[in-house]
This record gives structure tokens, C-alpha cells and sequence, in this order.
């Protein structure tokens, strides 16, 4: 039986039950909650215990929180709110986004051993262990800084044996160079989950990913953007699942929503715009639940096979 690495320790698989594969909790730039938690609302932990225990109560146990350092990664809440609410958290390490200023020359190596390092001896100065590796590549494509993140990300999987997620942009195809370059240093691509699915709606694109051998992760449900930003619609995105659904995609999809709990980018803007944020994810993190799933169910999809993904698939991927 695998164990998994949470920010309270290992648990097994048979342990993770009904798992959110990509949400954040703590998010905004690098260093802000570990130098400047000021910058956060007075009571953003509150907000957090308040959202996992709505989770807990519905029965979700498990979820991997997607923020890296580069997007001020804080792993002593994590454990604070995961000990506190009994939801396991499995914090990320690897990349988003592009390269520090200032940081000067370095190599795939290096990078690969920071990764390594969080993932075997702990983050952020302290002995709490990341469970999972992020690498990311947007718009901008297969940018040299790109390439390098990938292959350290890939190298420090390939060394810890632990799973990847992948910050994808899929419109533009983005995986097609994301799953060659991990495939390049050795990753086996049943250890990559391929998540931000819902951005596109070409179902022989998915396909292809889904024939690699990699998972398909439905986050983004619903994409969460300012006034005047062009998103597919969530109905849109329900359609899709449903379309992927009756391609026998199932057995590769994991379910979440990339949503935040607290966060410097929505929770410091105008009050008009935090509830135009607000309005677009009733019931937040259990919009899944209570929205997603049961526009499935009157498409025909059974409830229980729906909610049985969330339990099974994270299994299995992180069963290898």
C-alpha cells in the first residue's frame, strides 16, 4: 500500500478518500504570507478552518493545495488549518510563472535539488514536506525558462518517484510540449495529471493526452475572472465533462475547482468586485458538488459514479 506525504505526515492511499486534486488556500506572491501576512484580511485563517470544515462536513477528506513558493506557498498555516479541521492538505512544490528577477545563471540541477529537498527534508525552513510537484507553461509557450522548470520538475519526480500536475494553457495546446519535455528526462506519464481541461472544448485534443497515458484534471469549474475577461462558460465546461464522459475518459479524470480560500489578488479589491468575484462560485468550494455534479445527473450521468471518481481516481494516481 502507498503512503502519501501530507503537511501532518503520511497517510496511505486507502486513507485520502473523496480528494480535491487542485484548490489553493494561501495565495498571492512570493513571501507575502511567510514575511508580510499583514497584506492578508485580519481574519484569512478563519475564512480557511471555515472552508475545509464546509468541506469536511460534505464529505470531502483530501486536497492538493496548488501553491508552489513562487505563488507564497505557506505551509505552517497549512498544518496550522489541516490539524485543526482533520482535512489532509498535500502542499506542492516545483513552478508557476516566470523567472525571478535577479536570480542570475542557474541550472536544471539546481532547481531539481530544491524540489528534492521539498519534497524529502521539508520547506520554507522547517521540517514539513511537500507531497506533489507543479510545473507551468502558459500563453507564452516553450519559453527557455519553461523548458528548464520542466525538466528539473521532471528530474526531481523521476528521483523522489512523487506525482506531477501541470499548469497548462490548452487552448494553445500547451501540453503537447509540457508531457514531451517531462517525457525527455524519464517521467512516466502515469504519474502527470494534466489539469485546466475545461479551457478547451476539442475533444480530440483531450483525447490525445488521455492516450498518453496522462490524467486529465477538471479544475476551473467555474474559471473565476474580472469584468470584461472571455472564459468558457461553466455550462459549456458541464458539456464537456459530459462529452468526455461518454468517451469512456472517466477512469483518467480527477475533479476540483482552482479556487482559492484566501488570497491578496480578490480579497484586498473593491468591495463591489469581491462580490462580483463571490457571485461567480456559489457555495465555493463545494460548488462541485452542488452545482457541477448535479447538471451531470440530469444529463444522465449517475450521482454515485461521479462522486466514486473523486474517491477512486486520486487512488490510483497517486498508486502509480
Amino acid at each position: 500500500m502507498k503512503t502519501i506525504q501530507t503537511v501532518t505526515g503520511t497517510i496511505t492511499t486507502e486513507e485520502l478518500g473523496s480528494t480535491l486534486m487542485h484548490e489553493h488556500l494561501v495565495c498571492s506572491s512570493m513571501g507575502i504570507a511567510t514575511h508580510y501576512p499583514q497584506m492578508y484580511r485580519s481574519n484569512y485563517k478563519e475564512v480557511i478552518v471555515g472552508d475545509l470544515t464546509a468541506m469536511k462536513e460534505n464529505g470531502f477528506s483530501s486536497l492538493v493545495e496548488a501553491t508552489p513558493v513562487c505563488l507564497g506557498r505557506d505551509v505552517k498555516t497549512l498544518k496550522e488549518v489541516s490539524e485543526e479541521t482533520g482535512m489532509n492538505i498535500i502542499a506542492t512544490t516545483g513552478w508557476w510563472g516566470c523567472e525571478p528577477p535577479y536570480l542570475g545563471p542557474s541550472s536544471e540541477e539546481q532547481w531539481a535539488r530544491c524540489f528534492i529537498d521539498d519534497l524529502t527534508v521539508g520547506c520554507d525552513g522547517t521540517d514539513i514536506k511537500a507531497g506533489i510537484l507543479k510545473a507551468a507553461m502558459d500563453k507564452d509557450g516553450p519559453t527557455e525558462w519553461k523548458k528548464k522548470i520542466h525538466r528539473a520538475v521532471g528530474m526531481a519526480a523521476v528521483e523522489t518517484g512523487k506525482n506531477i500536475f501541470l499548469h497548462t494553457y490548452c487552448p494553445t495546446e500547451t501540453p503537447r510540449h509540457q508531457l514531451q519535455l517531462l517525457k525527455e528526462v524519464g517521467v512516466d506519464m502515469n504519474k502527470v495529471a494534466v489539469d485546466h481541461i475545461p479551457e478547451t472544448t476539442d475533444l480530440d485534443f483531450v483525447k490525445w493526452i488521455y492516450d498518453q497515458g496522462a490524467w486529465l484534471g477538471l479544475d476551473r469549474l467555474p474559471c473565476i475572472s474580472f469584468p470584461g475577461e472571455y472564459s468558457v462558460g461553466i455550462q459549456t465546461r458541464i458539456k464537456f465533462i459530459k462529452q468526455m464522459l461518454d468517451a469512456d475518459m472517466g477512469d483518467r479524470i480527477l475533479f476540483s475547482h482552482d479556487y482559492t480560500s484566501a488570497t491578496t489578488l480578490f480579497d484586498n479589491q473593491p468591495e463591489e468586485m469581491r462580490e462580483y468575484v463571490a457571485a461567480q462560485i456559489p457555495d465555493r468550494f463545494l460548488f462541485l458538488k452542488k452545482h457541477v455534479f448535479p447538471a451531470l445527473a440530469d444529463m444522465g450521468v449517475d450521482p454515485d459514479y461521479l462522486w466514486n471518481l473523486t474517491i477512486e481516481n486520486p487512488k490510483k494516481f497517486f498508486e502509480g
